[in-house]
């Protein structure tokens, strides 16, 4: 499968895009699915508020967690947080509404069900928080939906969970970032191909530098056709790797075929030409 496409640029293109390579898009692993992905001033961050492992899944560690909180470089200035949806691997509502009052500019993007988790955590409805936590309610069958805010192009379909979990809302959000940079993060979406390509129009209609699938998706036939010719990314990171690969990255991507993200702190430029 396709890891890192490079296309080699010369003379005057390559000395127009110069800057923008010394400070290039970046991937930042969180945990489990947690992923910060910043581009120049622009930084948004997905699933990274959860607090259960299951015994099984990496969690922010403390460090990273508390980094966040703080603020401090490279997690500050953070514009928008997106979720994929309401597990205890993805999504706690405690820590967001903690993180959304310390960090009042930010916004928050989910599924109904994150905004009802949210009110069930003890946001009453008059609270001006809700004015920045944004529930999309869609179905598997409905089409994409798309809308921009300040830095950010934000497209969401509706991709059911893996496992047969029909009540679950499981979003893939794609987004660009200063109208350069584009990422996919597929939630825990089934490598099940109907489910995609009934959103075939959706998933050409922008290009995808980086996708965020779940490792399962890699090296399994349907999955790997899914990101190649229907998402068609340049660049597959998965997520979602037991917390046993952790120091053992390296293994676990050569068994997989593929990149894998397996240790909370590694990072991945992201190839945007």
């Amino acid at each position: 499968m396709r890891l890192f496409y490079y296309t080699v640029l010369a003379g005057a293109s390559l000395l127009a895009n110069a800057a923008a390579h010394d400070d290039p898009a970046k991937a930042h692993y969180l945990g489990n699915e947690g992923v910060m992905i910043t581009h120049q001033q622009t930084k948004i961050l997905f699933d990274a508020f959860y607090a259960n492992s299951y015994g099984q899944y990496a969690l922010v560690p403390d460090d990273i967690s508390e980094a966040m909180m703080a603020g401090t470089t490279p997690y500050d200035g953070v514009d928008a947080i997106f979720v994929s949806h309401v597990h205890g691997d993805h999504f706690t509502a405690a820590p967001a509404i903690a993180y959304l009052r310390t960090h009042e500019g930010v916004h928050l993007y989910g599924s109904q069900q994150v905004y009802d988790a949210i009110l069930s955590a003890g946001v009453t409805a008059d609270d001006p928080l809700l004015a920045r936590i944004h529930g999309v309610n869609l179905a598997p069958e409905d089409e994409a939906e798309s809308f921009e805010v300040g830095a950010l192009n934000i497209d969401v379909v509706a991709i059911p969970h893996a496992g047969n979990r029909p009540t679950i809302q499981n979003f893939a959000w794609r987004v660009t970032l200063d109208g350069d940079v584009t990422v996919m993060h597929l939630g825990d979406a089934g490598p099940v191909v109907p489910d995609f390509s009934r959103h075939l129009a959706h998933f050409k209609a922008r290009k995808t530098h980086t996708a965020f699938p779940p490792y399962w998706f890699i090296g399994h036939e349907d999955g790997e056709m899914i990101l190649e010719d229907i998402i068609g990314a340049d660049q597959i990171v998965g997520v979602h790797v037991p917390k046993r690969a952790g120091g053992n990255g390296d293994d676990w991507r050569e068994r997989a075929g593929g990149d894998l993200f397996t240790d909370p702190g590694e990072t991945r430029e992201i190839n945007d030409r």
